[in-house]
This record gives structure tokens, C-alpha cells and sequence, in this order.
């Protein structure tokens, strides 16, 4: 019975896809990649007539960042990999030379691309190899212990960062609690239906020139503009809580409106699908909210405590090389807290 993937595992076999990918393009004769001891490629091709070109992970240290890493968080690794070429003899190149020549190769390859994404787990990560040089006293203790194998020319690589993924992730922190000020005249708690005024909403015109302009928007009650509201389960006035947005930007342009939401059990969660829009004003301006062009939203939630943050995105294709981006507007908070 074969072991299950690890994310360790994943990220060993996304590099050797890759230098298998670009050494063994339609161009360039066929390289055998592989993820082993030099010791056992050495002899398992011996006398053969193929080239191949191993890779030994033989090192993994702690990242020596986010030292407050809890166990139900990812954790990061520092890899440390040896390319080390097994060529053989063809034609009238020796196979001293067909080493010189894949182990240039590797090189080029991770000096063009130097950064590349990963999908380990469903989740995209990008990671990095860095060159490392090699001292003659590494050399000497990294092949003494390859038994009888002769030294070939060698190159090594740190890959940074490698992901741990626990088995079960811990449930992130809210990303805010609230945001807002109150201020008031004794020491006795004053309850408000619907408190959302604060920080005040200053005017704000999305710079539109700028290929890469992310919407502005803002929450519309009672004529006023908010950036986040709190509302005790079960008053009435959530009740009659209907959210209104005011999308700004370019006028016409669609964007898509998406809603995250928080409780203790669950932390944070995309709520899908997510809705559509179009922009219908250039800015926003709080003093003109009375008569404000807005989309109505409907609350993902209720029914229990919990967080619900808003947004709004928009998709663009970068004028330098066609790559399509998202970006992102500022969010807007509705928090549900127990009366």
C-alpha cells in the first residue's frame, strides 16, 4: 500500500516536473529527473546509455521567520537539494561533457525562473530556489556518505519556503472586531438600535486613469454613509436592516460583490456564489448619500453572533504582458453581537 502525498513530498515532485518540463522540451534530447540518493541513480543505470539528472533532498531547516507559529498553522521549510548529473557517452561528446551540459541547464532553468508556483494540496503557493555554494568539506561529507559512488560535478539549491500543511487547521482570529469610536457622558453603557457612524466616510473618487484603480464603496442608512455596522441578535432594528452599498468607479464597469463571513466554529468563510454589479457613480461624496445610486444586499446571516465582511472586485488584463488580475475595494464590516 502506497503512503498518502505529503505537502513536503508534493513541493519534491513540482521541481522535479518542472526541470523534467523545461530540460526535456521538444527541442532537447530525453533527461530521466529523478528524486533519489546519488547513490541509488548511479546504480541503477550503471553501464546504460541514458542520461539522468537526480535530485537528493537531503536537508530541511525551520524557516527562522514567524516564530509565533502555532501547530494548527502552516508551518515553513527551508529545503536544500543536490542536482547532481549521471550523463552518458554519445556520439562523439564524452560523458564528462553531457554532465558539464546538464548541470548548465539546470542552471540556466533556475536562473531564468528563479520564482514558480505550486499547487500543493488544492492551494497555489510560490516558492523560490535559491543557489547555494558548496565547500569542499560539504562535498567531501555529503559523498562520503554515497558508499562507492564517484564523485560527479554538483550543484546545490535551497527551495524556500516549503509549506507544512497540518492535518487540522486551526480556526484563524476574526480579522477585526470592530473598528469605530464612542463617546459618551457617563459610565453606564448607552445602547444604540444601529451603530455604524464612525470612523466618518471621507469623500473618496477612485483614480480611474490607472489601469489597476480598485473600487471605492461605502455603506448607505438613514442617509448617511458608514463603513461598518453593529447590531444586537434579535432587536428589531435588525430586523428592518436592509444594507444598501454605494459602488464607485468607472461608470459602467461591472464588478463582482462577494461577502466573507466569521463565527467561533467555522472562522472565516467565503460565501458563494457571489453577486454582480455595475458601477453607476464616479465617487463617493457622504454629504450627497441622501440621493446615492445603491445596490441592495441581502445579510448572509441573522440568526447568531458572528462577523460578516463586504467588498467589492474587479478583473483587468495588465497592459504589459495580458496577465489578468483582480483587485480588491476597501471592506465593509456588519458585526451580529448578543443583546
Amino acid at each position: 500500500m502506497a503512503l498518502a502525498l505529503s505537502p513536503l513530498s508534493q513541493v519534491c515532485k513540482g521541481i522535479r516536473a518542472y526541470l523534467d518540463g523545461e530540460i526535456n522540451a521538444p527541442d532537447r534530447s530525453k533527461v530521466s529527473v529523478l528524486l533519489a540518493t546519488p547513490a541509488d541513480t548511479a546504480s541503477a543505470g550503471a553501464g546504460d546509455s541514458d542520461h539522468r539528472l537526480n535530485l537528493f533532498f537531503y536537508r530541511f531547516e525551520p524557516s527562522g521567520l514567524f516564530p509565533d507559529t502555532l501547530p494548527g498553522e502552516t508551518g515553513w521549510l527551508r529545503a536544500f537539494c543536490l542536482v547532481t548529473p549521471f550523463a552518458a557517452e554519445e556520439d562523439s561528446v564524452g560523458a564528462g561533457e553531457n554532465d558539464l551540459r546538464l548541470i548548465g541547464e539546470v542552471m540556466r532553468v533556475f536562473h531564468e525562473k528563479p520564482v514558480f508556483q505550486l499547487v500543493v494540496d488544492g492551494e497555489d503557493y510560490h516558492l523560490q530556489v535559491i543557489f547555494q555554494p558548496l565547500g569542499l568539506d560539504q562535498l567531501n561529507q555529503l559523498w562520503s556518505t554515497q558508499g562507492d559512488t564517484i564523485y560527479r560535478p554538483s550543484v546545490l539549491y535551497e527551495v524556500s519556503l516549503a509549506p507544512v500543511l497540518p492535518a487540522v487547521k486551526a480556526v484563524a482570529a476574526p480579522l477585526t472586531g470592530g473598528f469605530g469610536l464612542q463617546v459618551q457622558s457617563t459610565l453606564e453603557r448607552q445602547e444604540t438600535s444601529v451603530a455604524g457612524r464612525f470612523p466618518e466616510v471621507p469623500t473618496m473618487t477612485p483614480a480611474i486613469t490607472r489601469e489597476d484603480w480598485a473600487p471605492a464603496i461605502a455603506f448607505v442608512h438613514g442617509g448617511t454613509c458608514a463603513f461598518s455596522f453593529s447590531l444586537r441578535l434579535g432587536s428589531p432594528e435588525l430586523a428592518a436592516f436592509t444594507p444598501r452599498v454605494w459602488l464607485a468607479g468607472k461608470v459602467g464597469e461591472p464588478v463582482s460583490l462577494r461577502w466573507e463571513t466569521w463565527d467561533a466554529t467555522a472562522g472565516w468563510q467565503a460565501v458563494e456564489p457571489a453577486g454582480a454589479a455595475l458601477i453607476a457613480s464616479a465617487g463617493i461624496d457622504p454629504d450627497a448619500a441622501a440621493g446615492a445610486t445603491t445596490e441592495t444586499l441581502a445579510l448572509p446571516f441573522t440568526n447568531h453572533v458572528g462577523q460578516m465582511l463586504f467588498y467589492a472586485e474587479r478583473s483587468y488584463a495588465r497592459a504589459g504582458d495580458g496577465a489578468v488580475l483582480t483587485v480588491r475595494s476597501n471592506p465593509l464590516l456588519v458585526s451580529l453581537y448578543a443583546g
